[in-house]
């Protein structure tokens, strides 16, 4: 069954990536703006570098788009020739070779901590293309601005799609800067792309730039279109209540619905109505931090959430499911590698090709496979070995179906790394 699945993702490869930005064109030295059909490259006044007064437009600067089309109208020449199970590390895709201006003092700057501090990344699947937004928070970087990284391409490379407010703009614990703009923040797991809207949302902010002690409940969304952010309020949120500390969020790839547990609930957002719906009230055993920390992901299939962490439950190898009906049941996970599924700020995405859970820990290219029956084994892999996760892997760890496989970004000096599926 499986050879023929293989024949299949081929085939598919052959009719190349719909939605990818290139289409035969160049990268250019700007590169163009995300969605945008095979156009050339956009401009951008200053590149992302804001000046003294109202800040940037910049939806086309940063380090280029890539390396143009795709070698064979399919798969890009990286993807070409891996085995199932093989780890392969991208050159050239650091977010570290992507210098930006540091909004506070005007130097220009590599900050891991886009990456490193409790930041996670938003998947295109139908585009293969990752994005960063507003990542940073705490005392660790003040930026917010936005980053792309287009994987369809033979030679992918992070370009910067806006820049950050300027530092004049820049204000401590608030969940806005006084342009209006979100301020950065530990994203933990709530950073998601939703194509259906053309954009990228942010479901919450963990720790917004300042003393560490701010968090809030605001959706807000970069416009990929415009290239910026939707005005303060355009999207509603769930609960002026709860912390948004470690919160887990999991997105159906079909529908783009987003599920998490926010005040006392667990709750969807759903994403053609862009409302929210409270699905299931917590058990009578626990608090608010049930799942705090716990990694998730949506069943299809079975039309389920599958938390990772139930923190009210002895011992710690046991979860949650969540039915899209509102369902709430334990969960007991059993297998050699069950102990893994105790860490917290694991990467974890459903591969529908073998109906189970991929789950990466922050250790090097360790992989866990949790099937169905909630059974948890080692994933054996292939290549060379990724380097372990600074802070945690959270939804660095990214399932891209056109290209059979998962995009890895374990920390900010690192080059994207993708293990190919069968």
């Amino acid at each position: 069954m499986r050879w023929w699945l293989g024949l299949l993702l081929v085939a598919l490869g052959c009719t190349g990536v719909a939605g990818t930005s290139d289409s035969g064109t160049g990268g250019g030295a700007g590169g163009g703006t995300a969605m945008d059909s095979g156009t050339g490259g956009g401009t951008n006044d200053d590149a992302g570098v804001p000046d003294s007064g109202t800040p940037d437009s910049g939806t086309g600067g940063g380090g280029g788009g890539g390396g143009g089309s795709t070698s064979d109208g399919g798969w890009p020449a990286w993807r070409l020739g891996l085995a199932a199970w093989e780890w392969k590390e991208l050159p050239g895709t650091s977010l570290g070779d992507l210098p930006v201006v540091n909004p506070l003092n005007g130097a220009m700057e590599r900050p891991t901590a886009r990456i490193d501090a409790w930041n996670g990344l938003a998947a295109d699947r139908t585009t293969s293309r990752l994005y960063l937004a507003a990542a940073g928070g705490h005392a660790d970087w003040a930026g917010n601005e936005v980053y792309e990284l287009d994987l369809s391409v033979d030679a992918p490379a992070w370009r910067l799609l806006r820049g950050p407010t300027p530092g004049s703009f820049i204000v401590m614990n608030q969940p806005y800067y006084l342009d209006g703009r979100p301020s950065s923040t530990h994203l933990y797991y709530a950073l998601h792309a939703v194509p259906s809207r053309g954009r990228v949302f942010k479901f919450s902010a963990g720790s917004v730039w300042g003393d560490g002690n701010s968090n809030n409940n605001n959706v807000d969304a970069f416009d990929l279109a415009t290239g910026d952010w939707d005005p303060m309020g355009t999207w509603a949120a769930a609960s002026t209540q709860g912390n948004a500390i470690d919160r887990p969020y999991a997105q159906d790839p079909g529908t783009g619905d987003v599920y998490t547990f926010i005040s006392g609930a667990f709750r969807r957002w759903n994403a053609a109505t862009a409302t929210w719906d409270s699905l299931a009230a917590r058990p009578s055993y626990a608090n608010d931090d049930i799942v705090q920390g716990s990694g998730a992901a949506v069943d299809p299939v079975r039309q389920r959430v599958i938390f990772l962490r139930n923190l009210y439950r002895v011992p710690a190898k046991q979860g949650l499911q969540l039915t899209f009906n509102g369902g709430l049941f334990d969960i007991s996970f059993t297998g050699a590698a069950v102990d893994r599924l105790t860490e917290s700020a694991l990467g974890v995405e459903y591969l529908p090709g073998e109906d189970v859970l991929l789950v990466k820990p922050s250790t090097g290219g360790d992989v866990v496979r949790v099937d169905m029956s909630f059974v948890a084994t080692a994933q054996p892999t292939t290549g060379p070995t990724p380097p372990d996760a600074v802070n945690g892997v959270y939804t660095r760890w990214r399932y891209l179906p056109q290209l059979g496989g998962f995009a890895y970004v374990p920390r900010g000096s690192a080059n994207t790394w993708f293990l190919a599926t069968p």
